[in-house]
């Protein structure tokens, strides 16, 4: 996807992602609910579906990558639902405008499968595509409300979840590091400095090292737009009276497994005004808590914290 820079920063597309533990088991029933509702409430008129990804559980098993058709896809729903599928991706964009673009993967262990890895369940969209998004109060509300499904239809809860502005950290050259000496941390770093009030998530690769303390109840990524917390979140971050407190007036919906969803703006893609860069510090303050902690946190990824991390004493950049 094409960068733009927002809020003085680089961003590439937009993400709304929920972490899984490896133990959670997720019925092909309710992944085909969360495909029906990102097809039914997240479209716009003129979207069409172009892709659909498919891998059938089970170690070893490679990805079936095809264009979208009705019969693969009435043919997909059945293996769905009989809970053979461990991935399904579905890719829809606005045939008069290429780069509006959405995607939703869900990689789950269906009940009964032999891989039990962790799993996620992700939106993201590009950045035009978001500005149509955010232009519609509804299509707001639609993609928080896809959010509290997604959360409150998975047994236990997700592990975490978040959705916001996102860049992938930059590729490294495996083989160069390769060449350095054993120990030496993957060159992998989310920003250290706050460009801005409003963030944008560093994610790929950074993700993909911190997924596992998220799975294993170490903390959040940061402060974003949307914040989905678990029980054990809201007790890092002082209890739900505490949060509720610092942030008044704030958008906080409960959640099932005593989870809290913490919305900081009513858009997802904020005008840049005074109050909205208040509004992202507060969250922060509120939140920080339960961040991951660099103390906590082994010397080969503590860089991937970025500027989120607890023991920081200040928000303001």
């Amino acid at each position: 996807m094409e960068k733009e820079t927002l809020y003085k920063q680089t961003a590439s597309y937009f993400s709304l992602r929920f972490f899984l533990r490896s133990e959670t088991e997720v019925e092909g029933r309710f992944t085909l609910e969360l495909a029906n509702m990102f097809l039914s409430d997240l479209l716009f008129p003129g979207c069409r579906p172009v892709s659909l990804d498919t891998k059938l559980h089970g170690v070893g098993r490679k990805l079936n990558m095809g264009a979208f058709s009705e019969r693969r896809w009435n043919a997909s729903v059945k293996k769905i639902l009989a809970g053979q599928y461990a991935v399904v991706g579905i890719k829809v964009q606005t045939p008069d405008f290429p780069n509006q673009t959405i995607t939703l993967n869900v990689h789950v262990n269906p009940p009964g499968g032999t891989e039990f890895m962790s799993g996620d369940i992700d939106i993201y969209c590009s950045i035009p595509f978001l500005r149509h998004l955010a232009a519609s109060p509804q299509k707001v509300e639609a993609l928080l409300q896809f959010g509290k499904t997604a959360w409150n239809g998975i047994d236990g809860g997700p592990a975490y979840g978040y959705g916001n502005l996102a860049l992938n950290s930059p590729r490294v050259d495996v083989m160069e590091w390769f060449k350095r000496p054993v120990g030496t941390p993957p060159p992998i770093n989310a920003p250290s400095e706050r460009l801005h009030a409003i963030p944008v998530a560093c994610v790929g690769d950074v993700d993909s090292n911190l997924a596992p303390l998220y799975c294993h109840g170490r903390g959040i990524k940061g402060a974003f737009w949307a914040n989905y917390l678990t029980r054990a979140h809201v007790d890092m971050a002082g209890g739900e009276e505490e949060i509720r407190t610092k942030l008044p007036g704030w958008r906080i919906d409960s959640l099932d497994h005593g989870g809290l969803l913490v919305v900081a703006t009513d858009s997802p893609l904020p005008d840049d005004t005074e109050e909205n860069r208040r509004r992202f510090l507060h969250v922060h303050a509120a939140l920080q808590p339960a961040f991951l902690s660099r103390e906590e946190t082994s010397e080969g990824k503590r860089q991937m914290l970025g500027y989120f991390y607890r023991e920081r004493s200040s928000v303001v950049p």
